[in-house]
């Protein structure tokens, strides 16, 4: 578990309640969603972090019947929805389906130091199972050797 005194600086926006309105649609929009949207099978990363302390949100989304976890970060990200959205899309138009995100947080990427740490929660999505993430994320051949560490602690 990350200390307080060693968890990478916070982002600076918080999330308001039009933010929290166009979370919601998008969560409607994904439930209500029939089928695929494309049939052209593409494959879609699992894993899609910034080097840096960011937002990151938690994927669920299925492929012909076989469910699928992703962990995907943004830098500049202002909200936890704009990290979300771009993944939606790309995995719409490679044909997934049953797309949920399951919840968010923050992540901290030190490429220079092989470390990883996530932590903290999305007032949009509510926190993210962390150690799934870890696992997810442990499984990508590029981290396979870092030292990923989570916390419930921080926002």
């Amino acid at each position: 578990m990350a200390s307080r005194d060693s968890a990478p600086p916070l982002a600076t926006h918080t999330t308001n309640e039009e933010d929290q309105r166009e979370a919601e649609k998008l969560q409607v929009r994904l439930r209500s969603r029939q089928g695929p949207a494309s049939s052209e099978r593409k494959h879609v990363p699992s894993v899609k972090i910034a080097d840096g302390a960011h937002k990151y949100v938690q994927l669920r989304a299925s492929l012909d019947g076989k469910t699928q976890f992703f962990v995907t970060s943004k830098r500049g990200a202002s909200y936890h929805r704009n990290v979300a959205e771009p993944l939606i899309f790309e995995l719409e138009q490679a044909g997934y389906d049953d797309i949920e995100v399951t919840g968010g947080g923050r992540i901290f990427l030190d490429e220079n130091a092989n470390k990883i740490s996530i932590f903290g929660f999305s007032y949009s999505f509510g926190q993210a199972n962390h150690a799934v993430s870890r696992q997810v994320i442990l499984k990508d051949p590029r981290y396979k050797e870092f030292d990923v560490k989570v916390s419930n602690e921080g926002y």
